[in-house]
């Protein structure tokens, strides 16, 4: 699915920042011109009628293949390496062997997918990248240039997998994910094999200390905070805030429905809860800082800007985790998802749905897709965010 081609209009936006009344042309996937409200005109043209209009979510952690899960253990544990021992000692799980019989490709699909319902437009795939991630109707965009690691504990040859990167595109590494002296030992190892650098990417970063934050702020690491995440299988989460003020630069990920997630919004929704910040700090969060924290694109409302955007009904129900707050999804200037209101006219022969009890429509074929493979796979829809999810429509 290429860039869009023809001229879309978003006319009578209210822009996310100030509240200003906008109309915006896209077009070769970046925004060409903005007006006044009502201003605008020529081009394909979708009336938001004063809906929120804000840069697309950017989703800096997730695993897409692992979409088919349900949450897997018996939470709380101590660290990943626990978790890990917990599910892995419970060889023949017939949910995990449900997940796994969908295909790579189509689980992938669905990891897009998901992403796309809640508003991401950008996600970095903590996996090894697979050629359908690259494909032009894939639902969500996704990063390709990275390198990445499990965790210290339990990535072979460590040292190897930073050492083949290119210090120019990110180096992705599970750290600290729990509060035991294992993982509260991790980043202080990492910095002394000389593996904290500007590229690295610290995700979950639960334990550490005073001493931990300053060594990553004085490597210009980033950091990837999964609050739902961490409190479903830990009970805690990072300590955002003291990253923030120590200057390092965080964003916000997912992680996946194997940890009992649903989305990056019901991640937002947590982070809210935890205090992360007011309404215009959780937006930054998810945007600015999710797009700095995993070098992914994001959007803007400015000429010049990529035409990665979404449309909500308000942003405390976006922030409150709401998948039906997302009423239009447009990536790189072409609408993919959202009402039959707004969608109709600009996504043609889109498929229909039903999220949450809302009719929705996204680009043609997908809906089809993911019908076919929950046919196919009925366990597939123990998986969190697959709850509300009504693709009979789409036959």
């Amino acid at each position: 699915m290429s860039r869009g081609t023809g001229e879309l209009v978003l006319r009578n936006a209210r822009a996310c920042d100030d509240g200003r009344r906008l109309d915006l042309r896209v077009a070769g996937g970046l925004v060409r011109e903005v007006g006044a409200a009502g201003s605008l005109a020529g081009g394909t043209v979708a009336d938001l009628e004063e809906r929120v209009l804000l840069p697309g979510l950017v989703n800096a952690h997730d695993h897409l293949d692992f979409s088919t899960f349900p949450l897997l253990g018996r939470p709380p544990y101590a660290s990943v390496y626990d978790w890990s021992e917990a599910v892995n000692s419970g060889v023949g799980d017939p949910r995990a062997a449900a997940a796994l019989a969908v295909p790579l490709a189509d689980r992938l699909f669905l990891g897009g997918l998901r992403n796309l319902l809640a508003g991401v437009t950008a996600v970095a795939h903590h996996g090894p990248f697979h050629r359908s991630l690259a494909r032009d109707d894939f639902p969500s965009w996704v990063l390709e240039r990275y390198q990445f690691a499990h965790s210290p504990g339990l990535t072979p040859q460590l040292k190897r997998t930073y050492r083949s990167t290119d210090r120019r595109i990110p180096w992705m590494i599970h750290a600290a994910e729990g509060t035991d002296a294992r993982c509260r030992a991790e980043v202080e190892t990492l910095a002394a094999e000389r593996l904290l650098r500007q590229n690295t990417v610290l995700v979950h970063a639960i334990g550490v200390d005073a001493e931990d934050v300053a060594a990553i702020a004085a490597a210009g690491a980033t950091v990837v905070w999964c609050p739902e995440s961490n409190r479903n299988l830990y009970g805690t989460t990072a300590d955002v805030r003291a990253l923030r003020a120590a200057g390092v630069r965080v964003g916000l990920g997912s992680d996946s429905p194997v940890s009992g997630v649903r989305d990056t919004l019901s991640s937002l929704a947590v982070a809210r809860r935890e205090g992360a910040g007011d309404d215009t700090a959780l937006v930054d969060l998810a945007t600015r800082g999710s797009a700095e924290a995993a070098r992914l694109p994001l959007g803007g409302l400015e000429v010049g800007a990529r035409a990665d955007l979404i449309a909500v009904t308000s942003l405390d129900a976006l922030l409150s985790g709401d998948r039906t707050a997302v009423e239009l999804v447009v990536r790189e200037g072409r609408a993919l998802y959202g009402t039959p209101a707004l969608a109709g006219p600009i996504v043609p022969g889109g498929d229909a749905l039903r999220v949450d009890g809302r009719p929705r429509l996204m680009a043609r074929g997908w809906g089809r897709r993911a019908a076919s493979i929950a046919r196919a796979h009925p366990r597939a829809r123990e998986a969190k965010w697959m709850g509300g999810l009504e693709l009979g429509s789409c036959d």
